[in-house]
């Protein structure tokens, strides 16, 4: 506190004796003595509970600390430690209580830091994302049908207790809302499922920009690829998924997200046929009534126009240029090659892949268009690496 340094202790019993008065302002005579409210209650409750003696400098030392532990009580936490060493702080903490009555025991932080400092705690990892561990394809669009952003908006109950879980589908470009589906289970079939409905309704979109939670993505596969990413891929798809903790990437979506907050969550009453109902006259509204400031008050279903790359229900044979060796992907996700059997994992399965031998290299291993990574034939194992790279729209 800014006290003169000559005469700190007469200062001090000057500002408590005026303070007690009635006569002058306590803000007023702080600000007087250059000192914040908060400080001058202090020195005058101290005062009040201790006379001269509270007006003294105190120690900051905390009252307890692990240091200042008496060592029967630390030998003695130490040894419930070694019979539970699946037990946490806390839970030993009160055990020790419990056998030593009207003993002070310790704060749970101070027992906390006795553990670490005898080497029984083991502290986690925290699993960082890295930025090679997605793929990212970042288009900016310049047309409908560029990118396609799709989400759960996040699920609510209907007055019947059931769970209201709808899929979203947008263009990017155009603001278009495709689809709002109630789905019964969010898993890769159901999406799939809606997913060939657009295709053939509107046909194939040039990216799809996604996070990275089921089913778009998976923390346990190469690349974080689903069976649904593969079968996008498969179909001449780019894959752009957004960095993890960073929604502002799917903006557009996430905006789009909280105009359904704010107009139908926990607002229609009825089962799921009546939710889905309102979605769809709701989204009709969205696309061909409401003005977009950014479409220049025009509106979404007057700039969206289909996709002029059609879907095909048959799925095509894989090939891929000269110089490339085609692999099949078995159903348990492993591929041959000159005798040795690699995985790829379970997304590929019934898939083929292309691995291209490059000079003073490690041979590459493609999927359609992108290039998951490097076979390391000496480990026999693919190193994954995928990039981020800017695609120009059509």
């Amino acid at each position: 506190m800014p006290w003169k340094e000559i005469g700190v202790m007469d200062q001090k019993k000057e500002f408590v004796f005026r303070s007690l008065g009635r006569s002058e302002s306590f803000i007023e005579l702080c600000k007087e003595y250059g000192i914040a409210t908060k400080t001058g209650y202090k020195w005058r409750k101290r005062f009040i509970e201790k006379g001269w003696a509270g007006l003294e400098e105190q120690t900051r030392r905390p009252k307890t600390s692990g240091r200042g532990t008496a060592e029967e009580i630390v030998v003695g936490l130490i040894a419930i430690k070694n019979k539970h060493m699946g037990w946490g702080a806390r839970k030993i903490q009160k055990k020790y209580k419990d056998h030593h009555p009207g003993v002070a025991v310790p704060a749970v932080s101070t027992v906390t830091r006795i553990f670490e400092k005898a080497g029984l705690v083991k502290k986690r990892q925290k699993r960082r994302c890295k930025p090679d561990e997605r793929i990212q394809n970042r288009i900016v669009p310049k047309n409908p049908n560029d990118v396609w952003t799709v989400d759960f908006k996040g699920w609510w109950y209907t007055r019947e207790k059931e769970q209201v879980n709808p899929l979203t589908v947008r263009d990017e470009y155009s603001k278009y809302i495709l689809s709002i589906k109630v789905m019964e289970r969010g898993d890769i079939f159901s999406v799939r499922k809606e997913f060939e409905r657009l295709f053939k309704l509107h046909g194939l979109p040039e990216c799809i920009r996604s996070d990275n939670g089921p089913p778009f993505a998976s923390s346990f596969n190469a690349l974080g690829l689903t069976k649904l990413a593969v079968w996008w891929i498969s179909l001449g798809i780019h894959l752009d998924r957004i960095d993890p903790g960073c929604p502002y990437q799917n903006g557009g979506h996430e905006r789009m997200h909280l105009d359904m907050k704010k107009e139908l969550e926990g607002q229609i009453d009825g089962n799921l046929e009546e939710q889905q109902r309102v979605f769809d006259g709701w989204r009709e509204e969205y696309n061909t009534e409401r003005p977009h400031e950014a479409l220049k008050m025009r509106c979404p279903a007057n700039v969206y126009k289909d996709s002029t790359r059609k879907y095909e229900t048959e799925e095509e044979l894989i090939e891929y240029p000269r110089g490339y060796k085609a692999r099949k992907v078995n159903d348990r996700g492993f591929f041959n090659l000159s005798g040795r059997r690699y995985f790829i994992g379970n997304p590929f399965a019934g898939y083929t892949i292309g691995i291209r031998y490059k000079k003073e290299s490690k041979p590459e291993i493609w999927f359609m268009s992108e290039l998951l990574g490097n076979l390391d034939i000496e480990k026999g194992l693919i190193v994954y690496e995928a990039r981020s790279k800017m695609i120009k729209a059509s």
